[in-house]
């Protein structure tokens, strides 16, 4: 349902009617935010060079958004606990009292992103005047800007009930402006328009931009983003199509092995796509990236959030059900000698230090100071692992097991997520012994599978909370949710866990209210 707010207070209706400068920023050096390139508006866009730096600036916006993605992403969920050094917003966020003014659940730094767009999209056709901005790239630059501000209002999506639509620029906005208000089913109809029309243009060549092989990474994928949208749409044989297509064709031609879950990109080279990706190493998993660079002043506060060094607060740590997950899995061609999920977990996305256990996924190959890990927005592991959810969806249970297991069928190249870090697959037998309930529901069990994949394969990147809000709400039963979020606390506060699991079974306590829309 779209409506319009009456209830915007000053601070984002301050937001949407100040005038927003466009920062100029140089594409060989990611997104420094050190240049003073700040011009006339009029001047902004009237070359291809200063229109490509315009959209190199929408894109560094994103920077300020990671911390804010993965602390709401895995904490609310059952894969992060706080620490004994916590603080006030994390414990909020930890026991599901998130207040109106927790910074991690600030819906500003994604508008400043959104309006950022909304400038560029109202500008473009200034940049006619320079000849090499042909008709055609002008197009590629809308679908490109287009596809930031969809992504960027699907994160928002998923975290509120209601969501203020902007789409004009602030230009010519006046005082007490009031957006319309988007709930979640009017907000995904209108992405997957924005996608199905950015997904006909043509892609933006950013490896022009740089010779740095992180240039490819720096854009946010289309058929990704539309598949991901079809699957919570419901359309999932579209879903299928459409990340399949990517899957085949949006890696490099001259590597078979790119985005194919292969071989290649298994065992120890999972751990080493975490600190390879600014050279290109792992080119084979990683799609969409928001890179950071500490050399050009670019960090992020992960390290503060996870590291348990001398010099970071260790606020954050994986909880006992996640390194469970780990612990619990065996080696495909393993002699009992070492067990678990030796690629993925113990010294991957995990460690023990000092007798802490800590988030290690962002500390892989960093000194104790560089504080730039990058985040990833697509993964080869996603597309394969949506694709089987829009496969089972769609009646295809046999072969979305298989994606996890061994192969992802038309894909010749792929092991399976489980084959490529050499773990035993998952058999529907096994499933159906330890869930007798559901032993005549193979679409169910498979669920069930990718959930517990999902948190092994993504752990810490974010996806945790949303993934379980996707698959608690499409089979209609909040417990899938509740039971996991709460378990985290099961043995060490019972008490918290049974809160944690009443509020949780509730789907109105899922999402947030946006500060700027409650009641008075």
């Amino acid at each position: 349902m779209m409506k319009t707010s009456n209830n915007l207070n000053s601070g984002l209706r301050g937001l949407f009617t100040a005038l927003l400068c466009v920062s100029m920023f140089s594409c060989s050096d990611f997104f420094n935010p050190e240049q003073d390139l700040i011009q006339e508006k009029d001047e902004h866009y009237n070359s291809l060079d200063k229109v490509r730096r315009a959209t190199v600036g929408a894109y560094a916006g994103l920077q300020p958004l990671v911390e804010s993605l993965i602390v709401m992403g895995d904490l609310r969920a059952d894969l992060l606990v706080t620490t004994q050094n916590y603080d006030a917003d994390l414990l909020e966020i930890d026991k599901h009292e998130i207040s109106a003014n927790n910074p991690y659940a600030s819906p500003d730094p994604f508008y400043d992103v959104i309006l950022d767009c909304n400038d560029i999209l109202a500008n473009l056709e200034k940049s006619a005047v320079d000849p090499k901005m042909t008709e055609l790239k002008i197009e590629a630059y809308e679908a490109e800007i287009r596809t930031i501000r969809a992504w960027v209002y699907l994160q928002l999506a998923q975290t509120f009930k209601e969501v203020p639509m902007v789409k004009e620029s602030l230009d010519g906005h006046f005082p007490g402006y009031e957006p319309r208000v988007y709930d979640f089913s009017t907000m995904l109809n209108w992405l997957v328009k924005e996608l199905e029309w950015a997904n006909e243009k043509s892609r933006l060549d950013w490896t022009a931009l740089d010779e740095n092989p992180v240039w490819k990474k720096v854009y946010i994928n289309r058929k990704a983003l539309l598949g991901e949208l079809y699957l919570l749409t419901g359309n999932f044989n579209a879903s299928v199509d459409v990340l399949k297509d990517c899957i085949l064709n949006d890696g490099n031609d001259a590597d078979e092995d790119v985005l194919k879950c292969a071989p290649v990109s298994g065992t120890s080279a999972w751990k080493r796509s975490w600190f390879k990706i600014k050279d290109g190493v792992s080119g084979f998993e990683h799609l969409s990236v928001i890179p950071f660079a500490k050399d050009q002043r670019q960090t992020n506060r992960l390290m503060n959030l996870f590291s348990n060094d001398k010099i970071h607060r260790y606020v954050l740590k994986p909880s006992r059900v996640a390194v469970a997950k780990w612990e619990a899995q065996e080696l495909k061609d393993g002699s009992g000698i070492l067990e678990g999920d030796l690629y993925r977990g113990q010294l991957a996305s995990y460690a023990v230090m000092d007798k802490d256990t800590i988030v290690y996924k962002y500390q892989v190959g960093k000194s104790v100071n560089q504080n730039d890990a990058v985040h990833t927005i697509y993964r080869a592991a996603d597309l394969h692992l949506l694709l089987a959810e829009a496969l089972n969806q769609s009646g295809q249970s046999e072969d979305a097991l298989k994606v996890i297991n061994e192969k992802t069928v038309g894909v010749k190249e792929s092991v399976g997520i489980r084959g490529r870090v050499g773990l035993k697959p998952v058999r529907m037998v096994d499933l159906k012994d330890q869930n007798p309930a559901l032993a005549s529901d193979e679409k169910a069990l498979v669920e069930l599978a990718l959930l517990e994949e999902r948190a092994m394969e993504f752990a810490f990147e974010g996806r945790r909370w949303n993934t379980l809000v996707r698959f608690a709400d499409r089979a209609g039963a909040p417990l899938i949710l509740a039971e996991r979020v709460a378990s985290k606390y099961k043995q060490n506060d019972p008490q918290l866990y049974a809160r944690l699991k009443e509020k949780l079974s509730s789907q109105d306590n899922w999402k947030l209210v946006m500060p700027e829309l409650k009641k008075d």
